[in-house]
Order: C-alpha cells, then sequence, then structure tokens
C-alpha cells in the first residue's frame, strides 16, 4: 500500500514538475513565446554537444521551426487522406462483407434448420 502510494505520488511530482519546468520555458504560451523558447532550447542542445557526437555524426542539426511546420502539415494532410479514403472505400468494404455474411447465413440455415429442403 505504501509503496503504490510513493510511486503515484513520485509520477504525479514528475509529471508536475515537467508541466511546470515547460510552463516556465515559454512553451505553452501564445506562438511567439513557443517559437523563442524552442529557438533558445535548440541553441542550447546544440552548444552542449559532447564532443564524440560532434566528431562521429558532425553535430546533430535541430531542425528550424519551418521544417517543423512543414513536416507537422504534411502528417495531417496524411492522416486526413488516408481517413478520406478509408471513408470512400467503405461502402463497398461493406457491401462485400454484408453479401458474404447473407450468403454465409442462407447456407447455414438451409444446412441446419431445414436440413431436408434441397434433397
Amino acid at each position: 500500500m505504501a509503496l503504490s502510494l510513493v510511486k503515484n505520488v513520485t509520477k504525479v511530482v514528475i509529471g508536475g514538475g515537467a508541466l511546470y519546468l515547460t510552463y516556465d520555458q515559454g512553451i505553452w504560451g501564445e506562438g511567439s513565446q513557443s517559437t523563442k523558447a524552442f529557438t533558445r532550447i535548440s541553441g542550447q542542445l546544440v552548444a552542449k554537444q559532447p564532443p564524440y557526437v560532434k566528431e562521429r555524426l558532425g553535430g546533430v542539426q535541430v531542425p528550424s521551426t519551418e521544417e517543423m511546420a512543414e513536416n507537422v502539415r504534411n502528417g495531417w494532410n496524411s492522416g486526413v487522406m488516408k481517413v478520406c479514403s478509408g471513408v470512400s472505400a467503405a461502402p463497398a468494404f461493406v457491401g462485400k462483407y454484408s453479401e458474404k455474411a447473407t450468403s454465409s447465413l442462407a447456407l447455414f440455415i438451409r444446412q441446419n434448420l431445414h436440413p431436408n429442403v434441397g434433397k
């Protein structure tokens, strides 16, 4: 009991701390605040790269806000297109399986409920 309480309190504290830290950095503010926070944090990430990352990988490049916006836009458009194609294919899909279900049900009725019909 006490152990589960400690686990749950720890999770709440970590979640609350993460929320507070991101709010304090300006992530949850207006768009301009979020952009400034992203620029500040990405600059810190690039500046604090360990030497072996710079040597072996040539340094880690953080994408610009324009690149991220383009990626989000493309991902959103891709999702919308997949949903629309699924919705447009639904009538054919339902029709195909309803015919299959109808024929299977008719066969079941003929074989099990009326065994002498058709002989």
